[in-house]
């Protein structure tokens, strides 16, 4: 078997997005890790964009007259409690 061992991405203090030898995709969040096959790994890249997709205008919908976000305020770390 070939060692490989690709980062598909990488955001420090947040995770990492990795490919092994044995074709799984690892995601890191924090402690937490997600082993998935590629088909799974694409279907849950789609559902995050999603996500994503809809929390922006979320986002966007809640901001008042000034500019001023009612919800979601920012946070230094990406990971919630």
């Amino acid at each position: 078997m070939h060692d490989i061992n690709i980062i598909l991405a990488d955001r420090p203090g947040l995770g990492r997005v990795r490919m092994c030898e044995c074709n799984s995709i690892h995601v890191s969040v924090g402690p937490v890790t997600i082993n998935l096959d590629l088909t799974a790994f694409q279907q849950m890249a789609t559902l995050m964009t999603a996500a994503a997709n809809k929390l922006t205008k979320i986002h966007e919908s809640s901001e008042d007259v000034g500019g001023n976000l009612r919800m979601f305020p920012e946070t230094k770390s990406g990971l919630t409690h």
